[in-house]
């Protein structure tokens, strides 16, 4: 077994306290390893002083935590250095459990972050690290607004730096409840996003809200039945709300060559906003433009 795996078998086993209020995990470690790969994404350094780790820490579980969850940030930081997820720099740590941990925490005041291998993993791999924050989003933050979340831990809303797509997924994973629903990959719609800063590949917009930019990624081929497209980086557009609405109900439509075809006027509007990182699957273009055709047809 690789490292990448270990760490995502070590993510996915974290052992969090349950929320009575709610009934759910606590958010306390994630809303921690989110701080930090957050600072991994910004390239910022791997240690960092108690004060501010406190600070920072404290400051998203009082936003993001469940309504009981407290803001004390030093148990799930010696929670994940006893799972050994974090460095601390001191000895005799004690393990996560009284209030005298808590008051260790502050008396030694020790400078921390993720260890060396998940650190350098995470620095290096965005794919990884895009698997480790939806694996986060999709177990913890039900009901949570990811892209205010995904901005306040610095994951978000990044156009200056270079964005490498994961793969995403040629099936798509469903799970079992009252009904099928397709588990999408949220962080690398988000990554799509910040390929193209934000600006609708159909308009050029970019929507300005007061905690940060906003879009939508808009799949090419619907992932849903009897579609069943693949959740990967060619089969989804960086769109405008008005225009992801117009392209999935079929007004708005791609040619071969990536112009904008508008199906109530039949007119070209203008060629789709492209960028370096981020190629078009043509068959999947096809196939979006055939189907709206045909959902045109009058029926007989």
């Amino acid at each position: 077994m690789g490292l990448s795996e270990s760490l995502l078998l070590k993510i996915g086993s974290l052992r969090t306290d349950t929320s009575k209020a709610t009934g759910r995990p606590r958010r306390h470690q994630p809303l921690t390893l989110l701080w930090a790969l957050g600072r991994a994404a910004q390239a910022e350094p791997r240690l960092e002083a108690w004060a501010r780790t406190s600070a920072e820490i404290s400051s998203l579980i009082e936003k993001f935590g469940h309504a009981d969850d407290r803001p004390n940030p030093e148990f799930p930081v010696l929670r994940l250095f006893h799972h050994g997820l974090w460095e601390l720099d001191a000895s005799d740590v004690p393990a996560a459990s009284t209030s005298s941990a808590q008051r260790w925490m502050n008396s030694h005041a020790p400078t921390g972050g993720l260890q060396p291998w998940v650190h350098t993993i995470v620095s290096r791999h965005p794919d990884v690290r895009a698997q480790i924050v939806l694996c986060l989003l999709e177990k913890y933050f039900q009901g949570v607004d990811l892209d205010e979340l995904l901005t306040a831990v610095g994951l978000s809303d990044t156009p200056d730096a270079k964005v490498f797509l994961n793969d995403g997924s040629p099936a798509p994973q469903r799970r079992q409840s009252t009904t099928m629903r397709v588990i999408r990959d949220s962080a690398l719609a988000q990554q799509i996003k910040d390929v193209h800063g934000h600006h609708c590949q159909i308009c050029g917009v970019r929507l300005r809200l007061p905690n940060g930019s906003y879009a939508e990624g808009a799949h090419i081929r619907p992932v849903g039945q009897p579609h069943n497209g693949p959740d990967e980086p060619g089969n989804i557009l960086c769109l405008c709300p008005n225009d992801h609405v117009l392209f999935d109900r079929g007004a708005l439509t791609l040619t071969d060559d990536l112009q904008v075809f508008d199906e109530v006027t039949g007119q070209i509007t203008g060629d789709l906003r492209l960028a370096p990182q981020h190629t078009i699957s043509i068959t999947h273009v096809a196939y979006h433009r055939e189907t709206a055709r045909q959902a045109a047809q009058p029926s007989h």
